[in-house]
């Protein structure tokens, strides 16, 4: 994806933890942080608390939407995905991505990876890896000071 353009949609069909989320919920009124992650990836791990801090700082100034990007034929355990996202407390809507459908709509290739959309469901904002938080952060700020 580039910047600017628009959210892509998620595909109904797919399974998902926590309760599935449609595009229409997610633009409009404030930003949306979404997630690409791995149980296999190890530098996800380190993703989750900070994510998980932003969320008890800002409530519901942003949306967030995990992805549960495989990248091993281990990872479409959706047994393991749950436990781990019970584990690292991820209470948002995550979609399994089983398929790579949406990581193909992304083209996205690492976890963990951030995209960050404006309430217009504009892409503002990429980032991959588990470093660079500070700006991550900072745009998110930008952009909840916004609406």
């Amino acid at each position: 994806m580039r910047l600017r353009e628009e959210l892509p949609e998620f595909s109904s069909d797919m399974e998902w933890l926590n309760g599935s989320v449609a595009k229409e919920k997610l633009i409009g009124e404030v930003p949306l942080l979404v997630h690409f992650w791995s149980i296999s990836c190890h530098l996800c791990e380190n993703t989750f608390g900070i994510i998980n801090r932003w969320k008890k700082t800002y409530g519901d100034k942003f949306h967030l939407v995990g992805i549960h990007m495989p990248i091993t034929k281990e990872d479409v355990n959706n047994t393991l995905i749950k436990q781990k996202a019970e584990r690292m407390n991820m209470t948002n809507s995550i979609y399994l991505d089983h398929d790579l459908v949406v990581s193909e709509k992304f083209q996205n290739r690492i976890v963990p990876s951030f995209y960050l959309f404006d309430k217009k469901g504009l892409l503002r904002h990429i980032q991959s890896g588990e470093s660079g938080f500070r700006m991550l952060e900072k745009r998110l700020l930008l952009l909840m000071k916004d609406q």
